[in-house]
């Protein structure tokens, strides 16, 4: 019953908070008075356009804003696969709490919630960034941009969302998972 939580928990967590994000966005959405955003690419080179700006800058915030778009969504593709990925290494941390070690899967849980978090926050704030552009071109392409940034300033708050900081706990894991295998295995001789 504990492993399977394992394989559940995570995936039910990552859906909810999907589902969660894709309500406030149609809702962000439906406050700024339409049915969608509302922002499509001519509106955005006409209100970038539109400030008083030298052409060169006018590039410049059009990479910066494509940029931290693709960034984005890229990121969420990755979260993604580093959530498979985390599903099918926290079964190991199954034998490091019986053994007494929790530092493990404290971490795992941590990471958990910091995927979920983050793939919430991120896609979020980029939606409002979009809405906000609308009214104030600069402040919007400094909240899209913002939102790149929140995997950083989640791991500063101790929620990981990375497979490097788990290696070398998961190697652990993994040797006693053999060890307590071993045992078992050397008992029933």
């Amino acid at each position: 019953m504990a492993v399977s939580l394992f394989t559940v928990l995570p995936i039910e967590l990552y859906k909810f908070c999907i589902s969660l994000q894709l309500t406030l966005t149609k809702d962000m959405a439906s406050l700024i008075g339409g049915k969608s955003i509302g922002v499509s690419a001519e509106q955005s080179l006409t209100a970038i356009s539109s400030l008083k700006v030298g052409t060169g800058l006018l590039i410049f915030l059009l990479i910066m804003m494509g940029y931290s778009i693709i960034k984005v969504f890229f990121a969420n593709l990755k979260r993604g696969g580093i959530l498979l990925i985390t599903v099918v290494v926290g079964s190991l941390y199954m034998f490091s709490i019986v053994r007494g070690y929790t530092d493990g899967f404290i971490q795992w849980c941590k990471q958990v919630v910091g995927i979920c978090l983050t793939a919430f926050l991120q896609s979020v704030i980029l939606i409002a960034g979009l809405g906000v552009m609308r009214e104030n071109v600069l402040l919007g392409i400094g909240i899209i941009l913002a939102a790149s940034e929140i995997p950083r300033i989640t791991g500063q708050f101790g929620l990981d969302t990375s497979t490097k900081a788990n290696l070398m706990s998961t190697i652990y894991a993994a040797q006693s998972a053999v060890t307590i295998t071993r045992t078992i295995a050397g008992a029933m001789k």
